[in-house]
């Protein structure tokens, strides 16, 4: 008997469209995201001129998913297994992602103040969007907990699909012809319009969230096959069998991508070819949402509509993005555990401990409270690092059988869509060129001090806890004579001083403990006060945080000092300094306003972290011959803690 029509017609989709959704969706959020940071504002400024930017830029992201999965199908691993056994420092790969995705909770906090920002226009004056946005990450953490987010998955592609009909029918409302979109297919570049080509390459389409597909399609394919009762057995037939659902679900999934940012541009475009305000002028999150909500007032209860659709795209943004990148993390924090022999918890309970970070670093990002600028900053950050993990995918793929290896077109799309995501995001963030650059060059004479340093005598003392008392004194002169070169040598911007005079004190808190790091923190910090500036108290008592912090955190780690380790304790010192000390000491003493400290973090952020990150890294890789740092092994007045720790020098070396 002929089955009827609709029973063929699910068959067909069931064996055509296996993996349909996890790819979908997350294109899909990404579209989202990027349509309302980016693709409004440029419609409104250049209209549809940069429509082949667009596209271009998801030929590459679409190569670059294309990637992953093909090495998940082939190995039956996901990419995040596969960072552990890269070539090159032990583990770089995987502290890398871990750095990157804690990053990434500041753009995610963002997305909160987004989906907050919405919710107030919709229902004005309830409450304020700072109280609305812990409000939706509390809710965020207990769909998370229940695992509701499973639920709010087809919600999500519904609603962004039924917006994307709305917005095709509010652009009806309007003359615009199709001439228009051939006109954008041509490359051409408008005037000024350099920064929206590399904010697109930076932003649709995704970035490192591309990385997460690896997880669900390995997922998909293990219940897929237990469904089916079949085995998973790693050959070409079982490569050939997944592989043309998973590329059609990623075309798909970029189709839409593409066809909703061209959409967001129309929309801007339109918006300020009827409205008061002239091309070109400055567009603050207000600013686009009231743009918004005019060209939407020709469809009945359209503004409602799009503010209340916006907003659970945002918020379901966050879900997914929170719990996919927590589930990678502890998955990667697992695998290093056991790569170094060490028990650690579950992945289950390593999964809750991320959740707890995660909530940490959005609460900060919330409380910054300027969600476009934060995720600009973020956006110029993770293209580094999305083009940074294309070429660890052309690595991987290199190792594929022949039959799962992508062609020569792919290798040239991959390399020179990577060479250019690192390339575009160093000029999306220009305080970095400007400052950034200039100052790594002056830093190079401290990391030459550094380095002969380690080759002397006194430095084999301080890490064998055999130095004297003249040994630490020299100690905190080396540390404290660094720290006042690095605001010497820094670069004085309107009055702030771009800098990296933390690296000194670090150094000499890793070598000698809190008290030797503390007291070459303070030399540090009284030649900083002493130059002035709106931001010397702050910046001042930064330099003394920054030897204490790196004391106690060898005091923590037991000595055991390794270059993850050092540009962990780095980051963090960084983090606290322009995040917590700076924005502090200016409201606490009346220095600055909130827009100006905002102004402060988005300009000094990016190059200030990654020249002192650079320094201490680079110390950490002359000194990692060194097994233990015995400033972890004494007490802060440099007595040993206990006996057992009590090592001789012969020791130390048959251990190395």
């Amino acid at each position: 008997m002929k089955e009827p029509l609709i029973t063929r017609l699910r068959k067909w989709f069931q064996n055509n469209f296996v993996f349909f959704g996890p790819g979908l969706l997350l294109a899909i959020t990404a579209a989202g995201e990027a349509g309302v940071t980016e693709a409004i504002e440029i419609g409104a400024h250049y209209g549809p001129a940069l429509i082949w930017v667009v596209i271009i830029t998801l030929i590459f992201k679409y190569a670059f998913t294309n990637g992953i999965a093909r090495y998940t199908l082939a190995t039956n691993q996901t990419i995040f297994d596969a960072l552990n056994r890269l070539p090159g420092p032990k583990n770089w790969g995987s502290y890398l992602i871990i750095i990157s995705y804690l990053m990434e909770m500041f753009a995610i906090g963002a997305m909160l103040v987004f989906s907050a920002t919405f919710l107030d226009y919709l229902l004005p004056g309830i409450y304020s969007v700072f109280l609305i946005a812990l409000f939706l990450l509390i809710l965020t953490l207990a769909v998370i907990r229940t695992s509701s987010y499973e639920i709010l998955e087809p919600v999500m592609a519904v609603l962004i699909s039924i917006l994307a009909g709305v917005i095709l029918i509010s652009l009806s409302q309007f003359p615009l012809s199709f001439n228009l979109i051939l006109d954008g297919l041509t490359p051409s570049i408008p005037a000024g319009s350099e920064m929206a080509i590399l904010a697109i390459l930076g932003v649709v389409g995704s970035g490192l969230n591309l990385m997460l597909y690896s997880v669900w399609l390995s997922q998909k394919t293990k219940i897929h096959s237990a469904d089916k009762k079949e085995c998973n057995l790693l050959n070409e037939s079982f490569f050939r069998k997944y592989i043309r659902s998973v590329n059609i679900d990623v075309l798909t999934g970029f189709f839409f991508v593409a066809v909703v940012t061209i959409g967001f541009m129309f929309l801007g475009y339109a918006g300020y070819a009827v409205s008061f305000m002239p091309h070109g002028s400055e567009i603050t999150l207000d600013t686009l949402i009231t743009q918004v909500l005019y060209i939407f007032g020709s469809i009945p209860y359209g503004p409602y509509l799009f503010l209340m659709f916006v907003a659970i795209i945002f918020f379901g943004a966050v879900v997914v993005g929170m719990d996919a990148r927590a589930r990678a993390l502890a998955k990667v924090v697992r695998h290093l555990g056991e790569d170094k022999g060490r028990t650690l918890p579950s992945e289950y309970n390593i999964y809750q401990i991320v959740l707890l970070v995660f909530t940490a670093v959005i609460i900060l990002a919330i409380l910054i409270a300027d969600p476009m600028a934060v995720i600009r900053q973020i956006a110029a950050l993770s293209a580094i690092l999305f083009g940074i993990f294309g070429f660890i995918v052309i690595y991987l793929d290199l190792r594929l059988p022949k039959y799962a290896k992508g062609s020569r077109l792919w290798q040239v799309i991959m390399g020179v869509g990577s060479g250019l995501s690192i390339y575009v995001a160093l000029l999306i963030e220009s305080s970095f060129l400007k400052n950034g650059i200039p100052l790594i060059e002056r830093m190079l004479v401290i990391v030459v001090i550094l380095f002969v340093f380690t080759k002397t005598e006194m430095f084999k003392k301080l890490v064998r806890g055999t130095a004297n008392f003249a040994d630490k004194i020299w100690t905190v002169a080396l540390g404290g004579g660094l720290s006042i070169y690095g605001v010497f040598r820094g670069i004085d911007v309107n009055g702030l001083i771009f800098n990296f005079s933390a690296i000194g004190p670090i150094v000499a808190g890793l070598l000698g403990g809190p008290l030797i790091g503390g007291l070459a923190g303070l030399i540090g910090c009284v030649y900083r006060l002493a130059q002035g500036g709106p931001t010397a108290i702050g910046c001042s008592l930064a330099i003394l945080a920054a030897g204490l912090i790196a004391g106690f955190a060898v005091r923590w780690w037991q000595g055991r000092v390794t270059i993850f380790k050092a540009v962990l304790i780095t980051v963090i010192i960084e983090w606290i300094h322009l995040l917590v000390i700076v924005p502090g000491c200016g409201i606490i003493f009346g220095t600055q306003t909130i827009d100006e400290i905002i102004a402060i973090i988005g300009s000094t952020f990016l190059p200030i972290t990654i020249v002192n990150t650079l320094g201490v890294a680079l110390f950490a890789y002359f000194a990692k011959e060194h097994i233990v740092f015995a400033a972890g092994t004494q007490s802060i007045f440099g007595k040993r803690k206990n006996q057992t720790e009590n090592r001789s020098e012969d020791t130390i070396e048959e251990e190395k």
